[in-house]
């Protein structure tokens, strides 16, 4: 931590309006996570390495729809910020292809609340 707050986290933003049960969205947010690493891995190494030194802060927050989820991807692919969004195979609770989650970061935490500081905690 730099100054009692994070340089690099990494923010899962879940949707609520799907109503998901909480073992549901724990694992589509567990799959963000997993594929923003992958994805930071390969396109911003230094940046992982700093996420993980810093001891692999991650947020949850919510969003109330998929235009509010796709807009907040889109401001943060706008900014330079990796993003991975999470497709359900639909093998419980949701129909295949429904998009639930997204995944921003690991990066600057500067740069992730610019786009994420305004949503509510999951």
């Amino acid at each position: 931590m730099n100054g009692g707050r994070w340089a690099y986290k990494q923010v899962i933003v879940v949707r609520k309006d799907l109503r998901m049960g909480p073992g549901k969205s724990v694992a589509q947010g567990a799959h963000a996570a997993v594929d923003g690493v992958t994805e930071v891995a390969r396109t911003h190494p230094a940046w992982l390495a700093e996420w993980r030194a810093d001891g692999q802060p991650k947020v949850a927050l919510r969003v109330g729809s998929l235009d509010e989820l796709d807009a907040v991807c889109d401001r943060a692919r706008a900014a330079g910020l990796p993003v991975v969004r999470i497709a359900d195979a639909g093998y419980t609770q949701l129909e295949p292809g429904t998009v639930t989650c997204a995944a921003i970061g690991p990066a600057p935490a500067d740069a992730v609340d610019a786009i994420t500081g305004d949503l509510s905690l999951l």
